[in-house]
């Protein structure tokens, strides 16, 4: 058999088996490949991995969850809308200025991440600036980093950039 006629033959072939098994699917705006049932954001995975060889986070601090901020933001969240927010257990705190990015789980709803603002008379959270629930088939971090910039676009780029989840519904 020719070279030509075999390259032809196993290209229309690769392009068979890619389409019986590999879909592109469009979901709100956004273009997830579709593989044996499941969407994959593959953009979203390649945004994840630009962040993280291009961030800064050198003016981003990662704060111990027995801080005074720590406490200032938990003291926050478990006041924001109780009953339920009361048992919120703090996963990560990150500072950049007089901004908090806290993430958190509680034993009845769904995992947060949660804008905040320190002051003098302690954390006060950013109006609009909550993700809480699940975020498949999207990339996490990406979807909520976009979420939060996009309601509190005043906060700095950089403790955005330097978010990372840690809550297993995240990832």
């Amino acid at each position: 058999m020719k070279k030509h006629v075999a390259l032809t033959l196993l290209v229309l072939t690769t392009l068979g088996v890619l389409n019986a098994h590999v879909d592109i699917e469009r979901q709100d705006g956004v273009y997830f490949l579709g593989y044996q049932g499941k969407k994959h954001d593959v953009l979203g995975a390649f945004l994840n991995q630009t962040n993280a060889i291009l961030r800064q986070c050198g003016s981003v601090h990662v704060l111990d969850a027995n801080s005074q901020q720590a406490g200032d933001a938990l003291s926050a969240i478990q006041n924001f809308s109780p009953p339920d927010s009361r048992n919120a257990r703090l996963l990560g705190l990150q500072q950049q200025g007089s901004w908090l990015l806290a993430e958190l789980e509680f034993s009845t709803l769904n995992p947060a991440v949660v804008l905040l603002t320190s002051t003098p008379q302690g954390a006060r959270i950013v109006e609009g600036a909550i993700w809480s629930g699940t975020t498949a088939p999207w990339q996490s971090a990406n979807l909520i980093r976009r979420y939060i910039q996009g309601r509190a676009p005043q906060a700095p780029p950089e403790l955005m950039d330097c978010f990372d989840p840690a809550s297993a519904l995240f990832n």
